[in-house]
């Protein structure tokens, strides 16, 4: 019978490629569910390093094995099986050393962290945990690491080179609570989020920001609240204020349906309307 490689099965679990694996084994979970568990290890010149700083330390000791959740292969979960070592950094003393499948504090791999994140932005939380066989409350922080990682790629600059920005506030946990969001219109993406919604809300985002920063701001879309034309005023006096498109024609729906009711209500009184010419 033809058998999987260690480097295909390494491939195919998309695992990086300083990452030696070992045989496969099937075994039952505490609900009797099937699960694939996966034995791997660093390569050795990796097995030392601070998941701190990522420098090299001594070896202290070595933690039970534990395990992190990948990506489902076919309808069972899938986990790898690793005993992590302890160094002992010159900068962090004993410290749990890193691995290069995993994000350091973290029971979930990288790949299996960016599908839910993924999922969350499509997907209410309760349906991506039912998806992935998560708890519910695993998901909020998942994408916090995620989100923490992509900030540290993008660096410090993040408010840099701001020129066209966008403003408004949105509902969460069925419209009791509210989170004013700040976006790029030339990058297309968030720059700032914050609970709450409100002058003083917008106030903390310019306040982030440089004079430079501040002053390369040319225009500022929202909606036609007051609170956004007070807080663009103040920080960027030179900036234009504009109305964006989705309040716009939202406004010029509704207003066209008012008229068309009342239209329609006169034509009733006068009997000239009928039935089908609504």
């Amino acid at each position: 019978m033809p058998t999987l490689s260690a480097g295909a099965l390494k491939r195919m679990l998309h695992l990086p490629a300083d990452v030696v694996i070992g045989t496969p084994r099937v075994e039952r979970d505490r609900a009797d569910r099937e699960i694939v568990v996966v034995p791997v290890r660093p390569y050795a010149r990796g097995m030392g390093r601070c998941a701190e700083c990522g420098g090299h330390g001594r070896p202290y000791d070595r933690l039970p094995t534990r395990r992190w959740r990948h990506l489902d292969i076919g309808c069972a979960r899938l986990f790898l099986e690793y005993a992590p070592r302890r160094v002992t950094c010159a900068e962090h003393g004993v410290t749990v050393a890193m691995v290069p499948w995993a994000r350091r504090r973290s029971a979930y791999t990288y790949d299996f962290e960016q599908q839910v994140a993924w999922l969350s932005v499509h997907a209410p939380r309760s349906a991506v945990s039912a998806l992935t066989r998560v708890d519910w409350k695993s998901v909020g922080p998942i994408c916090r690491r995620v989100a923490d990682d992509l900030r540290a790629e993008q660096g410090a600059g993040l408010f840099d080179r701001l020129r066209s920005i966008g403003v408004d506030e949105t509902s969460y946990r069925k419209g009791h609570k509210y989170m004013t969001v700040v976006v790029d219109h030339d990058r297309g993406r968030v720059v700032w989020m914050h609970q709450g919604h409100g002058e003083k809300v917008f106030d903390l985002f310019f306040q982030q920001l440089t004079p430079d920063q501040r002053a390369s701001i040319q225009v500022i879309t929202g909606d036609g609240a007051r609170w956004i034309d007070e807080c663009a005023f103040r920080w960027c006096p030179m900036a234009e204020r504009i109305l964006d498109g989705f309040h716009i024609v939202s406004w010029a729906t509704d207003a066209l349906d008012k008229v068309r009711t009342a239209a329609w209500r006169e034509a009733r009184k006068q009997g000239v309307a009928k039935k089908g010419k609504k």
